[in-house]
């Protein structure tokens, strides 16, 4: 019979060394790479997410310049070198399956509607075709540059949940939203990079 009286003792290990040994047999350099840069808000230097993927900072660094060429990442010249962030269109993609994967074709048709219908609504009460229009009739310290941010912001769901619409021309069988990679890490992390539907922000579809 087993002795299992060692099981009630406090582990003296470290849980977070446990952690990242277990996320290391699991995953390649490159997605461990991948992962901490999609996640990363601000720029960061290449050993900076050498450590956080639990890497060698020349491997981090081979691996983020790769990404650069192919646009998965942005680099930005810094102070002490060269730093790196997803680029803006990685997380357009990761918000676009999002959304796909977690919506039906005609939820994304009615939010459609409602974005549209309050475009216009702004539209036609500052007497513009669209927020570039708007900020340039504006002076410092008008009240209406809040306008000019909803609009924008607007304008991006609009164009997000437009191309997540689209996605469905795609769907092989017609059986409904696919499961994406993005959205896996989204359950994985328990993030969302789009948040609900009605959570476009608080001009998203209602």
């Amino acid at each position: 019979m087993t002795d299992n009286t060692n099981l009630t003792e406090p582990w003296k290990g470290d849980v977070n060394e446990a952690a990242i040994e277990e996320w290391k047999e699991n995953t390649t350099a490159f997605d461990r790479i991948t992962s901490v840069i999609d996640t990363t808000s601000e720029p960061a230097f290449a050993k900076e997410v050498a450590e956080r993927a639990a890497v060698a900072e020349p491997t981090a660094r081979r691996h983020l310049k790769s990404l650069a060429e192919v646009g998965r990442v942005t680099a930005v010249s810094a102070d002490g070198g060269t730093k790196y962030k997803r680029s803006p269109s990685t997380l357009a993609m990761r918000r676009i399956a999002g959304l796909h994967s977690h919506y039906s074709k005609e939820e994304l048709q009615d939010a459609i509607v409602d974005l549209r219908e309050k475009l216009a609504a702004l539209r036609d009460e500052h007497g513009v075709s669209d927020a570039d229009d708007l900020a340039t009739e504006l002076e410092l310290g008008d009240d209406s540059w809040t306008d000019v941010s909803r609009m924008r912001d607007l304008e991006e769901n609009l164009d997000i949940a437009k191309a997540a619409l689209n996605l469905y021309d795609f769907d092989p069988d017609g059986s409904g939203p696919l499961t994406t990679d993005a959205s896996k890490e989204e359950e994985k992390s328990g993030q969302s990079a789009v948040g609900s539907l009605a959570g476009f922000g608080s001009q998203g579809a209602a």
